[in-house]
């Protein structure tokens, strides 16, 4: 017996030798009071759903100024996407500024928020110009500088508010003075954006196929027909440009300018804030004012349906 036990003995220490001491330990039936405890694994906090309180708020952007102009926000009390629809960038183009009051008045979400801003350059819709120099051009100033001219300081207010209430789709109502259809190789340029609804990514371009098919089933005539429009076409160059940084197109490009390219219009918006969809929406002049404003009515409330802001 007890030369067993000494056999025993040696066995062990050579088994303690020869393997890892927390599976000797296992092997001799430690106590698992004595193993150290397991550092435990940090989750992180997720954070919480943002949600506009139910209910109607009216903002003012550049408050005790010239330039002040009601932001109107329409909260759910409940999760879900945020549309923001400016009107009156351009004060000549009366459809998109007449449209976005006449949503101010009827578009309410079922999830998420609805926000609107009316008469975005509301000297220029007094005096129905597209804007003037002092003023500055609203759709060539994004994001803004707080300390620019009025609009490019409005610009950085509908930048900043874009952000604080993380917008996912920003359509922005405008006119222009001719068909796209009615392009030639001469014709060109912003005249020529009637009927057309633009994007600058991929997601854009989805949803605005999908509104301009639903809308162009409800078209009173082939005119009106809406055409989704990817902005800049493909293989023109543009960088995103940044406050103070020149406009100017880069040297050998043709057509629009890179400043109305995206870079620093409402389209460019999207490659400044992260998860927003822009959109612009453009009607032709040759229609009756009144049917302007009916397709412009249309298409928001379109977007609005497939983004999941209202109910079908």
């Amino acid at each position: 017996m007890a030369l067993s036990a000494r056999l025993s003995r040696r066995r062990l220490l050579y088994l303690a030798a020869s393997l890892p001491v927390g599976a000797l330990l296992a092997a001799c039936g430690a106590d698992d009071d004595d193993a150290p405890a397991p550092e435990p694994t940090p989750t992180a906090t997720p954070e919480p759903p943002f949600v506009v309180a139910a209910g109607e708020e009216k903002r003012l952007l550049m408050p005790g100024t010239p330039y002040e102009t009601p932001l109107y926000v329409f909260g759910s009390g409940l999760a879900g996407p945020v549309l923001m629809v400016l009107g009156g960038v351009h004060g000549n183009e009366p459809g998109g500024w007449l449209a976005a009051e006449r949503l101010q008045e009827r578009l309410r979400p079922a999830t998420g928020a609805f926000l609107i801003v009316p008469r975005a350059n509301k000297l220029a819709v007094a005096e129905f110009v597209r804007t003037t120099p002092e003023l500055g051009d609203l759709n060539r100033l994004y994001p803004g500088q707080a300390d620019g001219p009025p609009m490019a300081q409005m610009a950085r207010q509908i930048f900043e508010t874009l952000r604080e209430f993380r917008v996912s789709l920003l359509l922005d109502l405008h006119e222009s003075w001719a068909f796209y259809k009615d392009r030639t190789a001469t014709q060109t340029g912003t005249a020529y954006l009637g009927q057309t609804i633009a994007s600058s990514t991929s997601q854009g371009i989805e949803l605005a196929r999908g509104v301009a098919e639903a809308v162009n089933q409800r078209i009173r005539a082939p005119q009106e027909e809406l055409i989704p429009r990817e902005w800049p076409p493909r293989g023109f160059a543009l960088s995103v440009a940044t406050p103070g940084a020149s406009t100017a197109p880069e040297p050998g490009t043709t057509g629009p300018t890179a400043a109305f390219g995206g870079g620093r219009s409402s389209l460019g918006l999207s490659s400044q804030i992260p998860g927003l969809i822009a959109i612009l929406v453009e009607m032709g002049q040759q229609q009756p004012l009144e049917r302007r404003i009916a397709l412009h009515v249309d298409v928001v409330e379109e977007a609005a349906r497939r983004i999941g802001l209202v109910s079908v």
